[in-house]
């Protein structure tokens, strides 16, 4: 009869687990790269704060930034969508003399880094349409993507403590149930 008990527990938490394993999906975590060595926007924005502090102006800093991140050893297409391209081709068009809006106009709505240069040009434009020091704007938007950053990884825990809590339950439940609770009602029944 103990042995019947055993399978039956074996069963269910081998049931559990082949449920909560047949759910899991791969989660691209928001604001992040999929692959490639694309550096994450804070560090851009900081790169941009280094640059101004040393005197570069926003377009020499967004030129360097650019030209660095392109500086890999490899030869890349000008019809290419990297981070740099589109970083070298907004400053030269603020070089000529775009205006803002015109200048960033330069990178296609369908980039894949385009969430990165939002971030760049809406914490840029104040400084550069009103000319104020872009330093605060860019310790400000640091600190707000950290705190977004922080905010999804907290629920992303949340999620995942729930996630782990129902295939505990499905295995352990189940099996105190059919081990120690049904044998000791069973013992007691028969004494």
């Amino acid at each position: 009869m103990g042995m019947i008990w055993q399978l039956l527990a074996a069963g269910t938490a081998g049931m559990a687990a082949y449920l909560h394993i047949g759910g899991r999906r791969a989660v691209a975590l928001p604001g992040r790269p999929s692959c490639g060595t694309v550096p994450p926007v804070p560090l851009l924005l900081e790169l941009v704060a280094v640059a101004v502090r040393q005197g570069s102006s926003i377009p020499r800093a967004l030129a360097v930034i650019g030209e660095t991140l392109l500086d890999d050893g490899v030869t890349v297409e000008p019809d290419d969508d990297a981070l740099g391209i589109r970083l070298v081709a907004v400053a030269n068009a603020l070089n000529r003399g775009a205006d803002w809006d015109n200048a960033w106009g330069v990178v296609p709505p369908d980039s894949r880094h385009r969430r990165s240069l939002d971030a760049i040009r809406e914490t840029l434009a104040p400084s550069w349409k009103h000319g104020v020091s872009p330093l605060m704007r860019i310790e400000t938007a640091i600190e707000q993507i950290d705190r977004d950053e922080r905010r999804s990884i907290e629920e992303d825990a949340a999620r995942l403590s729930v996630r782990v809590l129902v295939p505990m339950g499905l295995c352990f439940l189940p099996a105190f149930v059919l081990i120690g609770v049904i044998p000791s009602i069973v013992s007691f029944a028969g004494a």
